[in-house]
């Protein structure tokens, strides 16, 4: 279906309709993939469109890509970030997270720095953590995830940012290693205790920053805030532990199955997971006999993916070498070496700070500061005296 046969069936869909919860979009797939000139022919339609129409419209195309990988909506997503509607912003910005869209690192700094949503920016800061999580991998040129990190810290250490965003900033930036994360890291959590009624929300991000981080240096907090009367807190804490994947662990996670919370419940049998071995499977398999069918269901889950030291109790036939390539073959699409060229359709004219906020960061935008490095390490990297 094209876009026009697509737009003639929509308008007969919502002809004398109101409430756009009924609307039945049962063609957006149709939408998937299409290019920039639709895109924009597209937005141009929705114009017409009151504004709840509009963001129900958005909001059902982020579903449709949490539902199936294959869906893309980029150049829709693009065209959002234009909208006057905070909402619908806000929404392209989380349907962008997971793009592989050549610009991609710099529409999420921008959007960051720049919205002036504070649900726009949050969005951003949450798209960035997929990003930094690359960059901890080595998937990022040095120079850009360089400029990455800054921006994140920029966007904490704002005085004038809300506390949302900043601690936002910190979980993406957490996943970065060095005294100056740790120190970070450790400001947010002393400032969560001090201030705990107005902001209930920065403890809890700095012990999400502390799973993130990694460091032991964290073990004593995380095993303390087990006992936390807030259970967001517990929960973060154990799902923090679980990332440090110390066996050690095991016990105090095991003592979560009695938390009168069952997230913070399933947020131990998770982390049990992620610690793995062949102790955290056993210790697993006995969690089936639990009354909580919650806790069964993330136990079954957890027991799919755990890692055991003892891997004669899978009796699987001998791999062939092309069976064990093909196995090796990477999980990010092939054109995610090309995630962050810069794409001169997006005509980036810099950044600048949203209302009064005054960041001095107009350097990102510039074309030379980027060049035309890749987003991911190449052969000649790997090698450089190859040849």
């Amino acid at each position: 279906m094209g876009l026009p046969e697509f737009l003639h069936k929509i308008e007969q869909e919502t002809e004398e309709l109101e409430d756009a919860e009924t609307i039945p979009y049962s063609t957006l797939s149709e939408l998937s993939g299409i290019n920039k000139s639709d895109a924009q022919e597209l937005t141009e339609y929705l114009s017409f469109w009151n504004p709840e129409q509009t963001r129900d419209l958005y909001a059902r195309l982020t579903s449709l890509i949490e539902a199936d990988l294959q869906m893309e909506f980029d150049s829709i997503f693009i065209e959002g970030l234009d909208s006057d509607d905070d909402v619908t912003r806000s929404l392209s910005v989380t349907g962008l997270a997971e793009s592989t869209h050549p610009s991609i690192l710099r529409i999420l700094l921008r959007m960051l720095r720049n919205d002036d949503s504070e649900d726009v920016r949050i969005a951003a800061a949450l798209g960035l953590s997929r990003i930094a999580m690359l960059a901890h991998e080595d998937k990022v040129p040095p120079r850009q995830a360089v400029d990455l990190q800054a921006m994140l810290t920029e966007s904490f250490n704002d005085e004038l940012e809300t506390s949302d965003v900043r601690r936002r900033a910190l979980e993406a930036l957490a996943i970065f290693q060095g005294e100056a994360i740790e120190a970070y890291i450790e400001i947010a959590y002393e400032e969560g205790e001090d201030d705990e009624e107005e902001d209930t929300h920065m403890r809890e991000s700095a012990i999400h920053a502390m799973g993130r981080n990694c460091s032991p240096r964290w073990t004593e907090i995380l095993v303390e805030e087990l006992d936390n009367a807030d259970a967001s807190c517990r929960f973060e804490a154990a799902i923090a532990l679980g990332n440090l994947g110390n066996e050690e662990h095991l016990g105090h996670l095991m003592e979560m199955m009695d938390d009168t919370d069952i997230e913070v419940q399933t947020a131990a049998v998770r982390a049990i997971g992620f610690i793995g071995g062949s102790q955290a499977q056993r210790t697993l398999r006995n969690l089936l006999s639990s009354t909580e069918p919650a806790v069964v269901e993330a136990v079954k889950e957890s027991l799919r993916y755990v890692d055991v030291e003892d891997m004669s109790m899978f009796e699987e036939k001998p791999q062939t070498v092309e069976e064990v390539t093909e196995e090796a073959d990477p999980f990010l699409p092939e054109d995610e070496e090309n995630l962050y060229i810069d794409d001169v359709d997006l005509e980036v004219q810099g950044f600048h700070s949203p209302g009064e906020r005054d960041t001095s960061l107009d350097w990102v935008g510039e074309e030379e500061d980027w060049g035309d490095d890749r987003m991911t390490i190449t052969d000649e990297d790997l090698d450089p005296d190859d040849g």
